[in-house]
């Protein structure tokens, strides 16, 4: 019984650890990325490289977000799913080329009223993309065959 005890004991003392560590990390690394900013300001030039990563960042995670899909689409099963996802494919990558480019014309201070509007909305080009990788995702996953479910495998290893 003592032993059973001194176990859980020790379980929930490394549970707890581990979740005042995670938070301690959390913490620190937040702290960490302010002391940057703040340096990272002071220095002449520097704000511009920044806007730039924050600029440049999401746009690379939907580029290799398309890189990612686009190595998919050949093992699906159906022309129609493979047809339809390379068609969400391109006109998904369009738009993010198109959009990346405005975010540049705005941080580079092109003054055309149509910019302004982009700027105002831009988190709908955000959104589009999101959709677009969905629904790529989704004619994707449309030409594989059906999965089979555990009772399936079950009977199947039986006979």
């Amino acid at each position: 019984m003592n032993n059973n005890v001194n176990k859980y004991f020790a379980l929930m003392a490394l549970l707890m650890g581990g979740f005042l560590s995670i938070i301690l990390f959390l913490v620190l690394f937040f702290y960490m990325l302010k002391l940057l900013s703040l340096t990272f300001f002071n220095i002449p030039g520097t704000e511009n490289v920044f806007h730039v990563v924050i600029i440049l960042v999401p746009y690379i995670v939907y580029y290799a977000s398309y890189y990612y899909l686009q190595k998919k689409i050949a093992k699906a099963t159906t022309t129609t799913s493979k047809s339809l996802s390379w068609f969400f494919l391109i006109a998904g990558i369009i738009v993010c080329t198109i959009t990346l480019v405005m975010a540049f014309m705005v941080f580079f201070k092109i003054n055309y009223p149509w910019l302004r509007v982009f700027d105002a909305n831009s988190h709908y080009a955000f959104i589009a993309q999101i959709i677009f990788l969905f629904a790529t995702s989704m004619f994707i996953a449309s030409g594989d065959k059906k999965e089979k479910d555990w009772m399936e495998r079950a009977n199947e290893e039986k006979g």
